[in-house]
């Protein structure tokens, strides 16, 4: 009878082959600019285009300082004649506020950020009275001031309350609230 050997035969694993070299990082190319993009750009207003949204609308980015002037364009000449919302985004290292437009004309939505500055954002109330309710809701939970508000004063919470509830910064632990005496 043969004797068998148990050894088991250990190949060099295959080195992988390296990966060929990287391109050269591209640019991102720019955003096109949108139809009301176009349009706030023409009439002079700062725009930074971020695309469409996930249902397709158009985003663009406006400084605060010219938040009031492409409002007043939107409507104008844009026919936007709804301010659907005002929503508060709260980004860690600034706060946001978020417009909805819609033309009844011409069936069209718009959404236009804007970023604050030291907390403080230009108010839309006057070229848009339903920016009333929205900007106090924003102030209210995540403390953006708008500047020009007729009425900026809490519209949720207790006029006392300590803090804003949205803010990622807010502590719920905080000993100077206490709900039971509310």
């Amino acid at each position: 009878m043969s004797e068998e050997k148990n050894e088991t035969n250990s190949v060099p694993a295959a080195k992988p082959a390296a990966a060929p070299a990287a391109p050269a990082a591209k640019e991102a190319a720019p955003i096109p600019a949108g139809k009301y993009g176009q349009m706030l750009e023409n009439a002079g207003v700062t725009v930074k285009h971020l695309g469409p949204d996930a249902t397709g609308l158009e985003m663009v980015d406006v400084p605060a300082g010219e938040a009031l002037t492409a409002a007043k364009v939107l409507r104008d000449q844009g026919q936007f004649d709804l301010l659907m919302s005002c929503s508060g985004v709260d980004w860690k290292d600034r706060l946001e506020s978020v417009y909805h437009f819609y033309s009844s004309k011409t069936f069209d939505f718009f959404v236009m950020k804007v970023t604050a500055v030291n907390e403080h954002s230009p108010s839309l109330t006057p070229v848009y009275p339903a920016a009333d309710w929205h900007e106090r809701e924003a102030y209210d939970l995540m403390g953006i001031h708008y500047d020009g508000h007729p009425d900026l004063r809490r519209i949720l919470m207790p006029i006392d309350w300590i803090g804003y509830p949205l803010r990622k910064d807010y502590k719920v632990a905080d000993p100077r609230l206490v709900w039971n005496e509310r």
